[in-house]
């Protein structure tokens, strides 16, 4: 059996503005602000509320969990829009950012040794569970399409125990991969975008993949351990 989220979901996980988020999310920001603002998107984690609860129809939707989980966190690697400033490189150790639409406060910490650029990231969501993230950026790339920045990661949503009273089904999701945030010239102006693939595991076995590209189109296919095939696709501009 194959299922299309992107055509059954009265409105999608993730409804991107595009540069009405680019200053927000670059301009004028540490690298450890632009890190927890990038991820400050935490919406799109809310429907996990309803896909888990123990009491939907049908049981819990574990791999549409995982669905939701891989667009949140290919959403929250990278920005697109105008590249109005590059973030600063400073010697701070944390910083917080709280999300402006459901008042999560994302905290990211510099992990980095020596001249290593390095972070983690952490946001608890109430009544749902909690998401944690690392990164480590292996430099700088010079291309015909512009400058790259491979950032390995590594992502996590389980569900807490505020999640469990709230009447959530235990759950973990993971994703592995490297996503390269690129800095474009064009006609004008530097534009921020991103591509790259991420693997994505469930704890119910559940297994896929999510990959996005320049244009910001995001593929996300998903097998349950059953055997069903999901498939989510969209834009995040």
């Amino acid at each position: 059996m194959e299922l299309r989220l992107d055509e059954r979901l009265a409105t999608p996980y993730f409804s991107p503005s595009g540069d009405a988020r680019a200053p927000y999310e670059t301009h004028g920001t540490t690298f450890l602000q632009y890190l927890a603002r990038r991820a400050a998107k935490t919406r799109v984690l809310l429907p996990l509320a309803t896909l888990l609860h123990e009491r939907r129809a049908g049981g819990p939707e574990y791999a549409g969990a995982l669905a939701c989980f891989a667009y949140y966190v290919v959403a929250a690697s990278t920005s697109y829009g105008v590249g109005y400033q590059q973030p600063n490189f400073t010697s701070d150790r944390t910083a917080e950012e709280r999300d402006r639409e459901t008042n999560t406060i994302i905290s990211a910490t510099n992990t980095g040794a020596n001249r290593e650029i390095a972070a983690t990231l952490r946001a608890s969501i109430p009544k749902i569970g909690l998401y944690e993230a690392s990164e480590r950026i292996l430099g700088t790339t010079v291309g015909l399409r512009g400058l790259g920045m491979p950032a390995p990661s590594t992502f996590a949503f389980e569900v807490d125990a505020s999640g469990r009273r709230a009447g959530l089904a235990a759950w973990r999701g993971t994703a592995r991969g490297t996503i390269t945030t690129e800095l474009a010239p064009s006609f004008s102006g530097s534009r921020v975008r991103a591509y790259g693939s991420l693997d994505l595991y469930g704890s119910d076995e559940s297994r896929g993949r999510a990959e996005i590209t320049r244009d910001g189109r995001v593929k996300i296919e998903i097998r349950d351990p059953f055997g069903a095939l999901l498939r989510l696709n969209g834009l995040l501009k």
